[in-house]
């Protein structure tokens, strides 16, 4: 009696997992677009009273430009400074909600590409097991499941592109685009000052000058940040020093590292560990009160012990390294290595971070 195919056993069972993955797929996809929706309208309602406050902020500067002289020029510099944040923050709600119904309508395509596979793959399945039954001498224990190589899923991978676009989205808010709005800020109080009062001009343009300074240095570490790094060839500690010398050279700190010369950590981990340091030791060195910067890299048996170190008036109290710790992106990668971060403050003028990965 003929024994059926071994390629027809593995093609059976193969359809069997796309049948299930689908399914699974398709009711993460219906959480996630409930999510979405519930977002949405949070994100709609914002924009909305934004757009309120957007057109009482405005009254409020028509009515310091037409009485410019009975202002002091702290209260002009503020109603400014809250028209500039309104206007950015409207921005970026307003992005938000773009990007929320891009990502639903990508979602339920997603949705219906999904149905169309379940419905082609349970067809086959069940053709394929009607010609099982139909075979004679079929046994079980001559069966043995080839090992393959887990893929990824496609949702997993659009995902965290999604995720790392929104990381780089919220380091430009957060960095440049706060710094160019403040920029322009002190652009319309410097024509202000030229008009009425041009003798405290000077003084406006040194606070302008260095705002746009300040901004220059983190756009010059965010594109040093998005080269390409050479992990394989000279591994995660000389990597990590190069990397240092260019935040020594952009904003004139000192840096120093410590950490073994070879590692034989998988690829895939080596640059986790780096990109998670790079992003610790950059939002350091950004601090314009931090003026040193150290890492200490070690290899544990069973984990990577990892610290940040910033060093700097006032630092110890707040410092940007205690705000990464609270990204959410941040914490959503850590997870995925099952990793754990602590962040704490050594007197005034340290703060610390402590990053440990298992490697098990």
């Amino acid at each position: 009696m003929p024994l059926p195919k071994p390629q027809t056993r593995e093609f059976t069972e193969r359809l069997r997992q796309i049948v299930g993955g689908c399914r699974t797929e398709l009711a993460e996809t219906g959480r996630s677009l409930q999510e979405i929706e519930l977002l949405l309208n949070q994100t709609n309602t914002e924009v909305e009273r934004l757009h309120q406050r957007e057109i009482q902020v405005s009254n409020r500067l028509r009515d310091i430009d037409a009485n410019l002289e009975s202002y002091p020029r702290a209260e002009i510099r503020d109603a400014y400074r809250a028209a500039q944040e309104v206007t950015l923050r409207l921005f970026m709600m307003r992005s938000q909600a773009e990007q929320l119904q891009e990502r639903q309508e990508s979602l339920r395509r997603y949705q219906e590409r999904l149905r169309e596979l379940l419905e082609l793959a349970e067809a086959q399945l069940e053709h394929e097991t009607e010609r099982a039954r139909a075979g004679e001498g079929r046994t079980r224990a001559l069966h043995r499941p080839t090992a393959e190589t887990p893929s990824i899923p496609l949702e997993e991978v659009i995902l965290a592109e999604e995720a790392e676009r929104g990381r780089i989205g919220r380091q430009l808010v957060d960095g440049p685009a706060q710094a160019l709005s403040n920029v322009l800020l002190e652009l319309e109080i410097c024509e202000q000052l030229l008009a009425r009062r041009p003798e405290q001009l000077g003084e406006g343009l040194n606070s302008l000058r260095a705002t746009a300074s300040r901004a220059l240095l983190d756009v010059r570490r965010m594109l040093y940040e998005l080269r390409p790094a050479v992990l394989t060839e000279i591994g995660v500690t000389a990597t990590l020093r190069r990397y240092l010398s260019e935040l020594a050279r952009i904003y004139g700190i000192q840096v120093d590292i410590t950490g073994p010369d070879s590692d034989e950590l998988p690829q895939a981990a080596q640059l986790a560990l780096y990109r998670m340091l790079q992003e610790l030791a950059g939002a350091a060195a950004s601090d314009e009160r931090v003026r040193r910067v150290s890492v200490d890299l070690r290899y544990e048996p069973a984990q990577v012990v990892a610290r940040v170190e910033a060093q700097g008036s006032g630092v110890g109290q707040r410092s940007r390294l205690v705000d990464l710790s609270l990204d959410s992106g941040f914490q959503t990668r850590l997870e995925r290595l099952g990793a754990s971060l602590s962040v704490e403050g050594a007197g005034d003028d340290v703060s610390r971070a402590t990053v440990l990965i298992p490697l098990a």
